[in-house]
């Protein structure tokens, strides 16, 4: 079976950008094909396709019995070593770069690899998914045999929907958009975890919006930070992601929901909590929208982290007439959400494709942070291991590692990070950076890693 031709340009570019940044220079020797496809979590074919069409441009040398060395660096143009340098230095530049992924070395990537999601069962089915006879537009509400689906998942939550409460969406973002225009004024103050979820604080500041941050700890927001900041501000709204939380990887404790829903009702606050990775979390785990019942908690889902992110499915759980508001501006500004993709997802839930998935997905996010953390961990870091799951780590830096160079000089060596600053509302955050779990145990990362700690 021949390998995917995006798979083996994409190791052939990392390749590539290793050899121009001096990671790999003439004489080394690569990596086994063995390791190079557990690293890019791709078959062997692709490593050797990749290594033979560079042995044809005379990159590469195959030595029988020995492996593949380097025998010249290609030229570099100077588009190609000029374009990676915007990765990351703010918002908008760090979601460009996980949608145009210049950079082959993906520590900062706040997605899993299309390998954990487009698995080769998924694949399949959807490649035979066909466009049905007779559709027109999808009910305001969405796909309605897959609203029931989701009101049985909530359920399994310990969160009880009604139909009437139930709107599906464009993904995640598109949730917390219809929020932010349906309940945000120009000049209105939101409280925000802080470190928190980007693309938030950006929508929030295209929205006029004075984001004021509430310290993140490893068990959830910090009580007393968001109680005087509440009192303080007059805020309304209060987003928050309770578990496997973007960026820290940390998840909310039972004591700690119970405190944040007293402090929402005291002080009058609508609280968004968004659970993206929900569909491999314990059901049990502690969710706001759980023990509030979806009183004063909006409750936001999406299939972008668990299922290809390109179907942008996602929805919004909240009271009957907050949900009646959020779809009328839904239908205002969108009309409706795919029923094609919606229809899609059904199916694979309802076939038990989905949950085949959601069992590898979950297994492999475990090896990839146990192994993540073993090896950060041996380069001198302290790591506050995930509850619970999700994707993500969070690395305390040294104070020398603050400076906005570093996210440049990651880039010249073709390594994306995702540094504190984006994730902050705070003009100078303590140093730090996300590490997506996938690739936070990448050798060239690690040696990068290393030498910019010990300086």
């Amino acid at each position: 079976m021949s390998s995917p031709p995006l798979k083996i340009d994409f190791v052939i570019n990392s390749i590539l950008m290793q050899l121009r940044a001096g990671t790999l220079r003439p004489g080394q020797r690569l990596p086994s094909i063995r390791d190079e496809a557990q690293r890019f979590g791709v078959g062997k074919n692709t490593i050797v396709e990749a290594y033979l069409r560079l042995v044809g441009q005379g990159i590469l040398q195959a030595k029988p019995g020995s492996g593949y060395y380097v025998v010249r660096v290609p030229a570099s143009a100077d588009k190609d070593r000029s374009a990676p340098l915007a990765a990351a230095t703010d918002r908008v530049s760090l979601l460009a770069e996980q949608l145009d992924r210049r950079l082959p070395i993906r520590p900062g990537d706040g997605r899993p690899p299309s390998e954990w999601l487009e698995t080769s069962e998924l694949r399949r089915y959807l490649a035979y998914q066909r466009f049905q006879e007779g559709d027109s537009y999808n009910s305001s509400w969405g796909h309605a045999p897959l609203r029931e689906r989701l009101r049985g998942a909530l359920a399994e939550r310990g969160i009880a929907c009604g139909s009437d409460q139930l709107l599906m969406t464009h993904g995640a973002n598109h949730a917390m958009d219809l929020v932010i225009r349906r309940y945000v004024a120009p000049g209105d103050t939101v409280l925000v975890d802080d470190p928190g979820y980007y693309p938030l604080l950006a929508k929030l500041a295209l929205a006029g919006a004075n984001a004021v941050g509430v310290a993140r700890r490893h068990d959830g927001p910090d009580i007393a930070d968001l109680e005087a900041k509440a009192r303080k501000n007059g805020a309304r709204l209060f987003f928050t992601q309770s578990l496997a939380h973007n960026p820290t990887g940390g998840s909310i404790t039972l004591g700690t929901a119970y405190s944040v829903l007293r402090i929402a009702t005291e002080c009058g606050l609508l609280v968004v909590e968004d659970d993206p990775f929900a569909d491999i979390l314990p059901y049990t785990a502690p969710r706001l929208a759980a023990l509030d019942q979806l009183d004063r908690v909006i409750y936001i889902g999406t299939f972008s982290k668990t299922l290809a992110g390109s179907l942008r499915t996602g929805y919004l759980a909240a009271s009957p007439m907050l949900a009646a508001e959020l779809n009328e501006l839904k239908v205002i500004t969108t009309v409706s959400t795919s029923a094609h993709d919606e229809r899609l997802i059904y199916q694979l839930i309802e076939h038990g494709h989905y949950l085949k998935h959601l069992r590898r997905l979950r297994a492999r996010a475990s090896k990839a942070t146990a192994e993540s953390v073993k090896a950060l961990e041996g380069c001198g870091f302290e790591i506050n291991r995930p509850i619970g799951g999700g994707f993500y780590l969070w690395i305390e830096l040294p104070e020398h590692m603050g400076d906005e160079s570093l996210i440049h000089d990651a880039a010249d060596r073709g390594i994306f990070i995702a540094p504190a600053a984006n994730f902050s509302t705070a003009k100078h955050p303590k140093p730090a950076m996300r590490v997506n779990v996938a690739y936070g145990s990448d050798p060239a990362f690690l040696a990068w890693l290393g030498e910019k700690a010990r300086r």
